[in-house]
């Protein structure tokens, strides 16, 4: 085969190689995203519930030692999409009880995965706290508060709870990631918690069990103190209940 026959066959073998990658989309690159930040600043109360919604983003409590309740939102979409994206956040007070109930939206009706909205709520360690929390795609963590009930939920997520045995009940629900409870240690607890396709562990936590199969189990600690409810449910996913 003749030099220039060589050159031309492996100029269409490149051609060909660059045009399946392009339809393969292999060299697509993310459009760029705009961001603004929505801050809420509110004085701390006796009692404080936390009501919180957002959307294809992570919901993060920070423990601070400052006497200020900070809600944070950072909205992020395609460059000339930004303002599709709002977010809400009131405050109500009744007695010595203050909710605060924060949203975000997307104007946009159909799923684009360009669009988030991460959450940072930022609770000084004085309080005593109430925490409703759902995201529809995304992590959502909580460091050890003063909290009486807490119920989290996420679509797609991972879910970690860190707690020090002042809780009263505690519900957990993760259809597409993990749930990881860490409790402190010897707290009593008694648990209801069922996988769909994972595995479920409490490695060192002796529970007597009402119920234990290898997606669904139901018991108490033998032993500790507190009076914890745990409602687990993880149907995509791994969950975990271990002491700190």
């Amino acid at each position: 085969m003749k030099t220039s026959m060589k050159l031309a066959l492996l100029i269409v073998i490149a051609l060909t190689v660059v045009l399946v990658v392009f339809q393969l989309g292999l060299f697509y690159t993310p459009p760029a995203l705009d961001q603004r930040e929505e801050r809420s600043v509110y004085e701390l109360n006796t009692n404080v519930v936390i009501d919180a919604v957002t959307f294809r983003g992570n919901i993060e409590i920070q423990s601070t030692t400052d006497n200020q309740i900070e809600v944070i939102y950072t909205l992020k979409a395609p460059s000339g999409e930004l303002s599709t994206l709002t977010s809400q956040t009131t405050e109500t007070k009744n007695d010595n009880q203050t909710t605060i109930s924060t949203r975000a939206q997307d104007k946009i009706t159909y799923n684009n995965p360009g669009h988030s909205a991460d959450l940072l709520i930022k609770l000084p360690v004085s309080g005593q706290y109430d925490l409703k929390l759902l995201s529809e795609d995304g992590d959502i963590t909580i460091p050890q508060l003063n909290v009486g009930k807490v119920s989290v939920s996420t679509t797609s997520g991972n879910i970690n709870i860190a707690n020090n045995g002042n809780a009263k009940s505690l519900e957990a629900i993760s259809m597409h990631g993990s749930v990881t409870i860490g409790l402190a240690k010897n707290t009593l607890f008694y648990v209801a918690a069922m996988v769909i396709n994972g595995n479920i562990h409490h490695s060192g936590i002796t529970i007597d069990a009402e119920e234990q199969t290898a997606t669904q189990l139901k018991g108490i600690t033998t032993g500790g103190e507190g009076n914890l409810a745990l409602t687990l449910l993880a149907s995509q996913g791994d969950i975990t209940i271990k002491y700190q």
